[in-house]
């Protein structure tokens, strides 16, 4: 039951039916799910999370710190945070098994799916989201009528990435319907939507996503040559795209131009104030003429990180990035001969990579959708590490799986100890590598946040820091 209310909570932050649909429009339809959400997790629970305990993996933790700090440093009220609190804890403990996980990724690129169908029926005179009188009719660029994809940029950024998903969920080893009939047809959709709305980052963001689908997996070899030659075929096929060639004049772009003033106000207050201006509370108002008239108007920063580094310093900034990091280790370092497994991953890797990019050109640092990446990610963790427990011996019962994360990694290494003893002793002293009957133990999946993470993240936040000064130094 957990994993209906989590599917449905999915289903509903992505299409925002309350925006469209007449009968609930204004309704408060999210508070009535997360309860009866929480009611399933508390009383009506199908099964437990594969790891007993809330803060079981470096994400739970890492998450927690964040929270705490916009709380305790950057202004915000607890009020406020436990929603998202909520999010990914409870997508967290509802993801426990395999099997639902890929079923959640197959909902997600779903709703996806949906909504690029959604822009396609406009351009057929069907406005099921009434956004004709939105940018579509004023821009000549296609958005919908709901508060996520109000804009052709946002919606943009969101469907680029159901092209190498559904790649990855129905062509790759796939099935003769999923090849030739699931993928063509919803990658053909997004695609012909992200046309539409003429949005030059989500341009560069799709062909990014679908270079890093096609190596996953790929020898070394062949990803260098992919990359090389994306570089040079891709950025000319991108120039063929609409309105990409406004990218050769940076300069002389008034959009960019206010969104660099927008970052250079936003690196101002980050310096004058170590812990940010506060959470959600930076606002760039920047001159603008008008005619004859020279206004104030507000700006958007158009970058997640800016907008972090903005409102909640560096210490902010540096949390934010530690929770993608979290994710993006585990995906790294996820390895798993199951076709199921590995599936889930390189979803999820598009998915998070997606979310990387589009941070520079896209505001949805507290979206929801920062929490449910984080959560799946974290679940695929929990599964893994479960699967990594010692198991005990038939007609013994098993240990409580809530013992603490130290004595679970000491009963692991003895075990892994005792493989290794084994396999050497039924070694063949001619053979090059473990003998099929015996194979070497894989390296478990890290759980800790060590002294190479804090220095990957430190790494992070200073790459974020350079490359923004680097862009206001060199484009305004």
């Amino acid at each position: 039951m957990e994993f209906f209310f989590a599917v449905l909570f999915l289903l509903i932050y992505n299409l925002r039916p309350q925006d469209w649909l007449p009968g609930l429009a204004g309704m408060e339809i999210v508070r009535p799910i997360v309860g009866l959400w929480l009611l399933a997790l508390a009383a009506a629970r199908s099964r437990p999370s594969p790891l007993v305990g809330i803060l079981r993996t470096p994400h739970d933790w890492v998450l927690l710190i964040y929270l705490a700090y916009i709380v305790i440093w950057g202004g915000g009220s607890v009020t406020g945070i436990l929603p998202m609190l909520a999010f990914y804890f409870f997508t967290v403990q509802s993801i426990n098994t395999w099997e639902n996980l890929l079923s959640y990724l197959k909902f997600w690129t779903l709703a996806l799916i949906i909504i690029s169908a959604f822009g396609v029926l406009n351009t057929f005179g069907i406005d099921i989201t009434g956004a004709r009188d939105n940018f579509y009719t004023q821009l000549g660029r296609l958005a919908l009528g709901t508060y996520l994809h109000d804009n052709p940029n946002a919606l943009g950024h969101s469907i680029v990435s159901v092209i190498p998903a559904v790649y990855i969920l129905y062509f790759w080893k796939g099935s003769l319907s999923g090849r030739f009939l699931v993928f063509p047809v919803a990658a053909g959709v997004a695609f012909y939507c992200a046309w539409l709305t003429q949005s030059k980052g989500a341009y560069i963001v799709g062909g990014a996503l679908i270079v890093v689908a096609f190596i996953l997996g790929k020898p070394r070899w062949l990803q260098l040559i992919a990359v090389a030659m994306a570089l040079i075929a891709g950025v000319s096929a991108l120039s063929f795209l609409p309105r990409m060639s406004e990218l050769s004049n940076l300069r002389g772009d008034e959009g960019v131009q206010g969104r660099l003033l927008a970052w250079e106000m936003a690196r101002t207050a980050m310096e004058r104030n170590p812990t940010g201006v506060g959470f959600n509370q930076f606002i760039a108002m920047v001159p603008w003429q008008e005619g004859n008239y020279y206004l104030i108007v507000p700006k958007a920063t158009h970058s997640s990180y800016v907008h972090v580094g903005a409102d909640l310093g560096r210490y902010g900034l540096f949390l934010y990035l530690a929770c993608l990091w979290c994710a993006l280790h585990t995906l790294i370092a996820f390895r798993s001969a199951e076709l199921q497994h590995e599936r889930c991953r390189r979803v999820l890797l598009v998915l998070l990579t997606g979310y990387l990019l589009s941070g520079w050109m896209i505001n949805r640092q507290y979206h929801t959708e920062f929490f449910l990446l984080i959560a799946a990610t974290a679940a695929l963790h929990r599964l893994k590490k479960a699967e990594e427990l010692p198991k005990a011996p038939e007609g013994v019962p098993m240990e409580n799986e809530s013992v603490s994360t130290k004595r679970d990694s000491a009963v692991l290494v003895r075990n892994t100890l005792n493989k290794v003893r084994d396999a050497w002793k039924d070694r063949d002293p001619l053979a090059f590598g473990p003998t099929a009957a015996s194979p070497l133990p894989r390296k478990p999946l890290w759980n800790r946040f060590a002294l190479y993470d804090l220095c990957t993240c430190l790494g992070l936040t200073w790459l974020i820091l350079w490359t923004w000064d680097y862009v206001l130094t060199n484009f305004i």
